[in-house]
């Protein structure tokens, strides 16, 4: 490396060209200024101009021209042909190495007995060394205050420029330009409770180059930080919140806030507090006390949010630091209380019974709770009353009387009152209530009768149970009413009620009456009967039993030309109600019947006369008759119709509306008609058809193409019998479409179907392998020995058993077998040979 240098050519003694070269540094710009001058060293010369010279530096390269030189002193000399600088940047590191340097001049002639042409010298060099270097630099932060640090700072390298950054290096503050190896800045008006990435960078004064610290994490002092803080109770004589806290500036003032989600429910004084983490302990006082708890009147317990801010004078410091706790009360300290409660019965009907309103009747006395005095605690308010008694709850807001109407199970019954605060905490009270068991009156039996069922005289019998009602060991309950009345059936209203209490026989639980003689109803009329039996309860437990008393019914009623029997009023020679039952001979035809009797007819018309002529005795033609025909002989005729006694031919028709076939009955067989007003329809002459069951006519032909006839078993028989095929020939070949080949032979039948064999394998095969074409073929037939000498024997294969996994297959006797698998891929199919002696002669692919 070096700054400056010569280099020369000289063709002959000291003639030639002679370089000096030299470097002027740039240290902070990291170049050098290369400058190089090119002599001519001579004794004595003489020369034109030459205008074709040249000098190069680092590549830069200059032709130029050097005047005539006419120079006969003597002594040698140097003269200067020319000057030239160039600036060559350094690489980063400062170095820099081949930078080239040449210089050329034509002589073209003799110089002492030398032939010289050009002259050029040239020579490579390496500068000196640059210091590129950067300096080390690192920092330090102390003196951390809520606004602001100091930030320390140290060079390895004498530094004439000094800068910051707060935010890694994205950004830089001048705050030094004094050279040194060491320099500190002090920052006053940054954020509280602020995180800075701290990095600072110095320029080395000897080259210029920074050198950038590391980064360090620097936070401003905010406000104190809340820790922890304790659960506790709001309720007890004395509330304590403990908390801990950092402190960093003790002339801060620090205060506390306790919310339930974003609601404040208490802000407490300001507190200055000791520098440092300690646990602060704040006891509230009885008004903060009974404000946070007033806060808390409609919960138990709530998850506090504690808020800490901390303030110089007006001014927040920093952010709001928090932490949870649980603040709650309990039933013990916060719990309402209540006084008691009265009860009554508030119904004046029940209580003019029991004479006492603390004891009810079950179903209808009407209970009514008055709430004492209820109190609740630490803010909280009353905010339901409710009572129950027996699975009946009233309850109300106000504290009004609440009445729970009837109660229906009798005993000694719990009446409870509670009430509940806004808290959702309750205080309860108990009392208990005798209800006296009661049912309204019951009959147990009752009859209400005309004497003998047909005289004006009646009969009423009754018996039943009233309910004792039992106060301080007096009975109370007792029959108030037993009364009837009655009206015509006919009539709108009754009369007035005749009593019959006094003739009742009567305990403190039951009651009965008789009396047959009770009043007289005329027995030609029907009477409405009212039967009416009441206790102390009066209307609301009323037992009302309703009667229809029939007129008198007697046994046998003799009126004009007609006897009654079970009936006064015989509409009929003999009118009987009810089940007759007669013992003797009854002569049919002395009955006048109120139904259609069937007819009996016989009809001895020919078999081949449409219309079949009946004689039948009293018979008389209406809709719905019925006729039983026995015909002597079978009908042959179509469309036959009947004329039964003179009444004219009418159409026979089956019950399908159309007329019944011929052959439809044989001779002597008796047939059932019924005449719808229009036809006589056969009732069992329904021909069969392959929709429905019917009758039938049998048939042993062996052509017969009828779809109304049915084959005989001896058709059947000469059909399956039959063994002449050959005769068999078809008329029209069934379609392919439908089932059938579309062919009337064998040979036309394999064409159409496209049925054929194709060879796919001929020769012997005992070992090794062969492929033939997978096609369109739906199975494969093999054709091979089970030995040498063993008969062939076939295998046919589906195509669907075939697979890309070989498959293994056989042909075998009693003694021998051939294996072989079959597989395939693309459209080649393999068989590759296996165990046995066997071969395989023939392979057929059929479609």
């Amino acid at each position: 490396m070096a700054l400056s240098g010569t280099f020369q050519n000289y063709p002959v003694s000291s003639f030639g060209l002679y370089c000096e070269w030299s470097g002027a540094q740039s240290v902070t710009a990291n170049y050098t200024d290369v400058t190089l001058k090119v002599y001519l060293s001579y004794y004595t010369l003489d020369v034109g101009a030459r205008s074709d010279s040249t000098i190069s530096i680092n590549g830069v390269s200059e032709t130029y021209t050097v005047p005539a030189i006419e120079d006969y002193s003597s002594g040698w000399k140097k003269k200067l042909l020319k000057t030239k600088t160039v600036r060559v940047s350094h690489n980063a590191d400062g170095t820099k190495s081949g930078v080239a340097l040449s210089a050329s001049w034509r002589f073209s002639g003799t110089y002492s007995g030398v032939s010289i042409g050009t002259i050029t010298a040239s020579t490579t060099v390496t500068l000196n060394s640059i210091d590129r270097s950067a300096p080390t630099v690192s920092c330090s932060v102390s003196s951390i205050t809520a606004n602001g640090f100091k930030i320390s700072a140290s060079s390895s390298a004498t530094a004439d420029l000094w800068q910051y950054s707060l935010n890694g290096g994205t950004s830089w503050t001048q705050f030094s330009t004094t050279a040194g190896t060491s320099a500190s800045v002090t920052l006053s008006t940054l954020s509280p409770n602020t995180t800075y990435s701290v990095r600072v960078r110095a320029r080395k004064r000897a080259n210029q180059v920074y050198g950038t610290s590391s980064t360090i994490s620097a936070k401003t002092l905010g406000g104190a930080v809340l820790l922890s803080c304790g659960s506790f109770a709001a309720d007890t004589a004395s509330i304590s919140l403990s908390l801990r806290v950092t402190v960093y500036n003790a002339a801060y003032t620090n205060y506390i806030t306790i919310k339930n989600g974003s609601t404040t429910y208490l802000s407490l004084a300001g507190r200055i507090w000791s520098a440092g983490t300690a646990n602060r302990t704040i006891t509230l006082t009885s008004s903060e006390r009974t404000t946070l708890l007033n806060a808390m009147a409609s919960v138990k317990s709530f998850t506090a949010t504690i808020e800490l801010v901390t303030k110089s004078g007006s001014t927040q410091i920093g952010s709001a630091s928090t932490c949870t706790c649980t603040i709650r009360t309990s039933q013990a300290n916060s719990g309402p209380s209540i006084s008691g409660f009265t009860f009554a019965d508030s119904y004046s009907t029940t209580t003019a019974i029991t004479d006492n309103d603390q004891v009810l009747i079950q179903d209808y006395s009407r209970l009514t709770v008055t709430p004492g005095t209820a109190t609740a605690r630490n803010g909280a308010s009353i905010v339901s009353y409710s009572a129950v008694c027996s699975g009946v709850t009233k309850s109300n807001t106000t504290g009004a009387a609440l009445s729970l109407g009837t109660i229906g199970t009798s005993g000694t019954r719990d009446i409870t009152l509670t009430v509940t605060d806004s808290r959702g905490y309750t205080a309860s009270v108990t009392q208990s209530v005798t209800v006296a068991p009661y049912s309204k009156p019951r009959v147990n039996y009752v009859s209400l009768r005309r004497t003998n069922d047909i005289e004006t005289e009646m009969q009423l019998v009754f018996n039943g149970s009233i309910s004792p009602i039992t106060v301080d060991g007096a009975q109370k309950n007792s029959l108030l009413y037993a009364r009837y009345r009655y009206k015509l059936t006919s009539a709108s209203s009754y009369n007035s009620y005749t009593s019959i209490l006094s003739s009742v026989t009567a305990t403190s639980s039951s009651f009965s009456f008789s009396n047959l003689e009770l009043c007289n109803l005329d027995s030609e009329s029907s009477y409405d009967f009212h039967l009416q039996i009441r206790d102390q309860l009066n209307s609301l437990t009323s037992l009302d039993l309703y009667f229809v008393v029939s007129q008198g019914t007697p046994l046998v009623a003799l009126r004009k030309k007609m006897v009654g029997i079970n009936t006064p009023s015989p509409e009929a020679a003999l009118h009987v109600v009810g089940d007759t039952r007669i013992e003797g001979t009854l002569i049919p035809d002395d009955i006048d019947y109120t139904f259609d009797k069937p007819y009996f007819g016989v009809c001895e018309t020919a078999a081949a006369t449409q219309t079949k002529v009946v004689t039948c005795d009293e018979f008389r033609l209406e809709k719905g008759a019925l006729l039983a025909v026995q015909f002597t002989y079978a009908n042959t005729a179509t469309s036959p119709s009947m004329n039964v006694n003179g009444t004219g031919a009418i159409a026979i028709c089956g019950t399908n509306g159309y007329y019944v076939n011929a052959n439809m009955w044989t001779a002597n067989q008796m047939v059932h008609f019924v005449y719808n007003g229009t036809w006589w329809i056969a009732l069992n002459c329904l021909p069969a058809t392959t929709a429905r069951y019917g009758i039938t006519m049998l048939s042993n032909s062996l052509n017969s193409t009828s779809g109304s006839l049915a084959a005989t078993p001896y058709a059947v028989k000469m059909a399956y019998d039959r063994n002449s095929w050959t005769s068999i020939s078809l008329t029209n070949a069934l379609a392919i479409a439908y089932g059938g080949t579309g062919a009337k032979t064998a040979a036309a039948a394999r064409t159409n179907l496209g049925i054929s064999a194709t060879s796919l394998y001929n020769g012997t095969l005992t070992s090794g392998s062969i492929t033939f074409n997978y096609g369109n073929y739906n199975f494969y037939v093999f054709i091979g020995r089970p030995n040498s000498s063993a008969s062939r024997a076939s295998l046919v294969v589906p195509k669907i058993m075939l697979t890309t996994s070989a498959v293994s297959f056989q042909i075998a006797d009693e003694s021998n077998y051939k294996s072989f698998n079959l597989s395939y891929s693309g459209s080649l199919v393999t068989l590759s040979m296996g165990n046995g002696n066997g071969q395989i002669n023939r392979v057929f692919g059929v479609n």
